[in-house]
């Protein structure tokens, strides 16, 4: 093969490679990008008998979620919704009540019930955190110890972000007497979705990827100018 041959056919094979290259990352970087936000929806059922407050009556334990699990992370955004309704004095042909609250923690750590009622508050979750409302709190949305509302009597819904080093959320029925809840058709729901997530850088060899491909398309473009010429 002459020189001159693989001199001509060197350009045009750097071109077309050029050209793959460039169409190649601005493939992967856009995938990247819509993976990286993808948003995650999911429902889960919620046991209206259990808590994980202290109450009057003897209740099974809330389990927390784990946000990692669910591919949340610290600074995420995500919606959280409360579907169908329980009943709160254990009839099951009147299952109106759809109070739904929750927290975020540190951990999964529970601690025992006092076997009292003394209010809503975190005592049994050590490593309960303060909620972020980025639209701020509906009244009586937001208590005073990391407990908010999902959803009252006047409003279903919160759009919260998740905070720095909150690896869990507690989600249960909002009630101070749990043992008599009863949700019969399984039908007490809380919906978790993504509303946003946190920034992620792109890695080096997507940018490096890219910019070879759109420097090699821009001189084959000045290339073929220079031949109409």
């Amino acid at each position: 093969m002459s020189i001159f041959f693989l001199n001509q056919k060197i350009p045009k094979l750097f071109t077309k490679l050029s050209i793959v290259t460039a169409k190649t990352a601005f493939s992967l970087i856009l995938l990247f990008k819509i993976d990286s936000a993808q948003a995650f929806a999911a429902k889960f059922n919620i046991d209206p008998s259990a808590s994980f407050i202290s109450s009057y009556t003897f209740s099974p334990d809330s389990v927390p979620f784990s946000l990692t699990d669910l591919g949340i992370n610290s600074g995420d955004t995500i919606k959280l919704e409360r579907f169908g309704s329980f009943s709160p004095f254990g009839d099951p042909t009147n299952e109106y009540f759809g109070a739904m609250w929750a927290t975020f923690s540190t951990d999964n750590r529970l601690l025992p019930s006092s076997g009292t009622y003394n209010g809503a508050t975190t005592d049994r979750v050590p490593g309960a955190i303060n909620a972020i409302l980025p639209n701020g709190c509906l009244p009586s949305q937001c208590l005073d110890n990391s407990i908010f509302y999902i959803s009252r009597g006047d409003f279903n819904g919160a759009i919260v972000q998740v905070p720095i080093d909150a690896k869990f959320i507690f989600i249960g029925a909002g009630d101070s007497s749990f043992a008599d809840n009863v949700d019969s058709n399984k039908d007490f729901v809380v919906g978790i979705n993504s509303v946003s997530t946190a920034s992620v850088p792109e890695p080096n060899f997507m940018s490096g990827l890219l910019a070879f491909g759109v420097y090699a398309t821009g001189l084959q473009f000045l290339r073929n100018r220079k031949k109409a010429l």
